[in-house]
C-alpha cells in the first residue's frame, strides 16, 4: 500500500495555469528584487525581503486570478472542465450564460428551472454587478491613499 501516492485533480487545467501564473510571478519578483538591490546599491538581505514581500503578495494575487479565471470553465452542475467557455462538454450546461434558480425561500440553487423540493417555483437568479463593485473599490482606495499622502504631506510640513 502506498502511503503517499500522487492526487489526481478533477481540474487540471486550473492546476497548470495556476502553477504556471505562480512560477511566472515569483521569476517576475525575482527579478524585480535583484533589479531593485542593484540600482540601490542594498544588501542581500534587503533584496531577499523584498522579494519576500513583493514576490509572495504577487504569487499569491497571480495564483487566485489564474484559478478563478480558468474556474469559469468548470461546469457548477456536473463538475467537469470544459476546453470551451460556451458549453459544457458532459452536460450541455451553458457556461456562458451559467443559469442558476433558487426558490423564494433560499434553498439550494438548481441548475435548471422548475420546482424546489418544497414545491416552490424556482425563480432565475441574477448575477452580481461586479462592475459597480470594482468601481467602489478602485475609488475608495483612491481616496484612502490621498488621504494618507495627505497626512505625509502635513507631518513633513510641520517639521
Amino acid at each position: 500500500m502506498k502511503r503517499f501516492r500522487p492526487m489526481q485533480s478533477q481540474r487540471p487545467a486550473a492546476v497548470r495555469s495556476t502553477t504556471i501564473a505562480v512560477s511566472s510571478a515569483l521569476v517576475l519578483a525575482a527579478l524585480g528584487s535583484v533589479a531593485l538591490t542593484i540600482a540601490f546599491d542594498d544588501t542581500l538581505a534587503s533584496g531577499l525581503m523584498t522579494f519576500g514581500m513583493f514576490g509572495g503578495l504577487a504569487a499569491l494575487s497571480a495564483g487566485v486570478l489564474a484559478w478563478e479565471v480558468t474556474s469559469r470553465r468548470a461546469c457548477p452542475r456536473c463538475g467537469t472542465e470544459s476546453s470551451s467557455p460556451r458549453t459544457c462538454v458532459a452536460c450541455g450546461y451553458d457556461l456562458r450564460e451559467r443559469p442558476r434558480f433558487a426558490c423564494s425561500e433560499g434553498h439550494r440553487v438548481h441548475y435548471e428551472s422548475g420546482l424546489c423540493d418544497c414545491g416552490r417555483r424556482l425563480l432565475a437568479l441574477r448575477p452580481a454587478p461586479l462592475g459597480r463593485h470594482v468601481a467602489r473599490a478602485f475609488w475608495l482606495a483612491l481616496a484612502v491613499f490621498m488621504v494618507l499622502l495627505l497626512l505625509d504631506a502635513l507631518l513633513t510640513f510641520g517639521r
